[in-house]
């Protein structure tokens, strides 16, 4: 599943997803490359994964963000083809 979760793909917003995490039942994002910050110890240096930009916050929100280190979260949403 993680191979799919690519910059460009298009992943439908499943009903109980919507619900728990503020999306809009059956909304279609497309993850696009989001950049952040990584503190390794040693240095910051700026990092990229898929992800979405969240207007609120005015920031990226990753794919792992949004669903989980291990896409845990993923439940009832669906890539689009």
């Amino acid at each position: 599943m993680e191979l799919k979760l690519e910059i460009g793909t298009k992943i439908k917003i499943g009903d109980k997803y919507a619900e728990k995490y503020g999306f809009d039942k059956g909304e279609v994002i497309t993850l696009t490359e989001g950049y952040f910050e990584h503190d390794n110890g040693l240095y910051t240096e700026t990092q990229s994964c898929p992800a979405i930009w969240n207007e609120d916050q005015n920031e990226f929100d990753s794919v792992f963000h949004l669903f989980g280190n291990d896409l845990e979260n993923f439940m009832d949403c669906d890539v689009v083809f």
